[in-house]
Order: C-alpha cells, then structure tokens, then sequence
C-alpha cells in the first residue's frame, strides 16, 4: 500500500475507532444508570404494585413498563423550559439520538459526516436549553394578573379566599398549576397561610412573592381584599409592559450574537463547497477535522457566552 493511500485511509480509521468508542461510552453510561435508577425504584415499585392490587381487587389493569428515572439536574431543565411531555421519554431520546445519528453520519457520509453529527448532538441541546431557559417563569409571569384578576371577581362575588383560589386554579399552564398545588395542600389539611407561603419558597419570583404578601394580607387582616389583588395585578401587568419594552431594545443585540456565532459555520460550508482542496482538507484529513471539531467548539462556546451577556434579568 502506498503512503497516499494510507494517508486517505487514516480519517477513515480514526472515524471508525472513535465514532464506536463514542457510542459505546454514550450507551454504557444509559445502561449503568438504567440499571442503577432500576435497583433503585424496583422494591418501591413492586410495593405499590402490591397495594394497588390488595386495592383495586380485580379492577388493576397490567402496569405499564415505566422508563429509568432521568437525572434530577435534566428534569429540573425541563420543568424550567416549560416543555411537554415525560422527561423519561425525552432522556433516553436524547441518549438514543447521540448514539446512532454519529454512526448514521459516518456510514453515509464519511469521516467528516460523523464529526458535524457529533458536534450537532453535543451542541444541540446545550443550545435549545440556553434559548428555552425561563420560559415556565415568562409563561408564569404572563398569566399571574389574569390569575389574580380572577381572585378579586371571585372575592367580589362573595367566595372566601379559599374559593377564590380554588375558582382561579382552572385550566393549564405554570400559573395554574402552581394555584392548583396551593388548593390541593389546603384541601389536605393544611392552613392556607403555610401554603402560600411554600408557593412562594417554590417560585422565588418578584411577582409570586407579591401577590403572595398581597394574599396574605387580606387573609389575616380583612378588609377590600380584592381591591388590593387588583392593584397589585396592575402592578404586574405594568411591570410587563416595560420588561417587554426592555425585551425589544435588546433584541438588536441578540441578532447581532447570533450573525457572529452562523458566520463562521456559513463560511466554513462555501468554502468548502467552492473548493474541493478546502472541502478535501477539512474533511479527509485529520487535521483538518482536528481543525474543524475546534472551531465548532470555540463557536459554541461563544454563542454560549453571548446568549449569557445578552439575557435580561428579571
């Protein structure tokens, strides 16, 4: 074999031994912590599904399977993008998705193929993270006036303050869950100060703590209850006109971040397309991918830090 030959054939041959090593990583770190989560939850499963059977007699129908339990730091990040859906079935998707989309790459094609899909995978959910990150709080945010305004028609209407939540806890959505917590622990037994009290330890957020204090205020004092829930509703809602104010004036510069981070990714791809030696570079030798891996890194990690600067605090 000649030595241009075997120079062809080394990308092939690093791409073979990392893209399987990579899998192999991916799939073994989800079977040890599927067998892990496993062991874990087998007893209390097998328990319950021991009482729900003394229980429910005949009427218990077969149990489904139920997944491992992902990481709590992965539940926590789709509870706070406000996504649908199990966090069980969108873990092991993602895992399945980062074990065989690099090798479908590399199959089809090549080498160069493999490392794109790689980077896709590994930068893909850092990225829908970074954008989606708040988003159950903006939804709770936007709903908490209509919320509150509801309180006050039902207070006016002559409903305790318990009712009223109750009356307000209707429908879907952060802030209609969160009331509907607070109902549920009331209707449990406990007093209704401690579990507002606890909403607002869950939702550590400026509007949550005042209509918390606004709540608790009619509460124990009496009086127009719902004429001050109105006046701290349109307190919000003003406070959301200028955040949205806020939001459009830095909306220049999160496009300016985001040219700077599709600018590179765009050249590398006409550059490439253009030329076959810088298309044959990047892609069939290995300091070209080498070369390539490192400049897709460096752009997210920029990104990533732009996407930081650029995010308003709230």
């Amino acid at each position: 074999m000649s030595a241009g030959h075997g120079a062809a054939l080394a990308p092939a041959l690093l791409a073979a031994v990392l893209v399987p090593a990579l899998l192999a990583a991916v799939l073994g770190g989800a079977a040890v912590a599927a067998v892990g989560s496993a062991r874990r939850s087998g007893r209390a499963r097998a328990a319950a599904g021991r009482v729900q059977a003394i229980a429910g007699g005949s009427r218990a129908g077969p149990a489904r399977p139920a997944l491992p339990a992902p990481p709590r730091w992965f539940c926590a990040r789709v509870a706070d993008a406000d996504l649908p859906g199990d966090p069980a079935r969108l873990w092991w998707a993602l895992l399945a998705g980062a074990g065989t989309l690099p090798v479908g790459a590399f199959v089809a094609g090549g080498a160069g193929a493999a490392v794109l899909a790689t980077v896709a995978v590994l930068a893909g959910p850092v990225v829908a993270a970074a954008l989606l990150a708040g988003r159950a709080d903006r939804r709770l945010d936007a709903a908490l006036p209509e919320r509150l305004e509801t309180i006050a028609r039902h207070l006016r209407a002559g409903a305790g303050l318990r009712q009223a939540i109750e009356g307000a806890a209707d429908g879907s959505g952060p802030a209609a869950l969160d009331l509907q917590r607070v109902a549920a622990d009331v209707e449990h037994g406990r007093p209704l100060r401690e579990a507002l009290e606890d909403w607002a330890r869950r939702r550590p957020r400026p509007g949550v703590r005042l209509a918390v204090t606004a709540l608790l205020l009619g509460a124990a004092t009496g009086g127009a209850q719902a004429r001050a829930i109105d006046g701290v509703a349109a307190t919000l809602r003003t406070r959301l006109a200028v955040g949205a104010e806020v939001q459009a004036l830095a909306t220049q510069a999160r496009t300016s971040a985001l040219v700077l981070v599709a600018a590179p990714v765009v050249f590398a791809v006409l550059a490439a397309v253009s030329d076959p030696r810088t298309a044959s570079f990047l892609f069939a030798t290995p300091l070209g991918l080498a070369c390539l891996g490192a400049g897709a890194l460096l752009d997210l990690a920029g990104g990533v830090w732009m996407a930081r600067l650029c995010r308003l605090e709230r």
